[in-house]
């Protein structure tokens, strides 16, 4: 689940995905810097108990944004 949750992350823009980590923050009362650092970036491990609603909330921002892998 983890590495689904990391490429719909990377699905998104820069801006997307700031707005995706302040979002985050406030909902977990955490700041912006550690959501980032511990989750999508550097050690890229989100805790089990949040992993279901992260990916929720992904694919709702993508159905949003009208966002699709790009295929190789």
């Amino acid at each position: 689940m983890n590495q689904n949750i990391q490429q719909l992350f990377n699905l998104l823009d820069s801006d997307q995905q700031k707005q995706l980590v302040k979002v985050l923050a406030e909902h977990y009362k955490k700041k912006p810097l550690s959501i980032r650092n511990n989750w999508f970036s550097g050690y890229k491990q989100i805790p089990n108990q949040y992993q279901s609603e992260i990916l929720r909330i992904l694919q709702r921002r993508i159905e949003l944004f009208n966002l699709t892998p790009q295929l190789k």
